[in-house]
């Protein structure tokens, strides 16, 4: 019997006030997946909770942010982590309600950045797709 488990991830793609910037996170390099990398504010949806509920709880515990209510999706995707667990993940664009960012375990450093700066950060490949997305929407 196969005991992989199969992640469900939520993650948010944070636009500043203006809507002219982003938030990207810089993730532990002890961290299972992505090491090291930039990323977006995210993770696991938990039993009973709402895919706002998710968003809300994880940028709070992981940028030290509030969300407005409101979300746009924006893409999916799907990885395996090295420990061999299958992720399916969406990703929804949100707005925050300050700027003031206050970085949980996990994370070594953040920035509030435009598109072109974006293409300097060592990130996630893919995400690229989100930022042309968010910025069209």
């Amino acid at each position: 019997m196969d005991h992989k488990k199969h992640i469900i991830a939520i993650t948010a793609f944070i636009k500043n006030s203006e809507g002219n910037k982003f938030l990207i996170l810089k993730r532990s390099k002890d961290e299972i997946a992505f090491p090291g990398k930039w990323s977006f504010p995210g993770g696991k949806l938990e039993k009973t909770e709402t895919v706002m509920q998710t968003l809300r709880r994880e940028v709070f515990e992981e940028a030290g942010l509030e969300i407005e209510d409101s979300k746009k999706y924006l893409k999916d995707f799907t990885f395996i982590r090295p420990d061999g667990h299958n992720v399916v993940g969406f990703n929804f664009l949100v707005i925050a309600k300050h700027e003031k960012v206050s970085l949980g375990p996990g994370f070594d450093d953040f920035k509030w950045v435009t598109v072109e700066e974006f293409k300097n950060f060592d990130h996630i490949e893919g995400m690229e797709e989100e930022v042309k997305e968010a910025f069209e929407k």
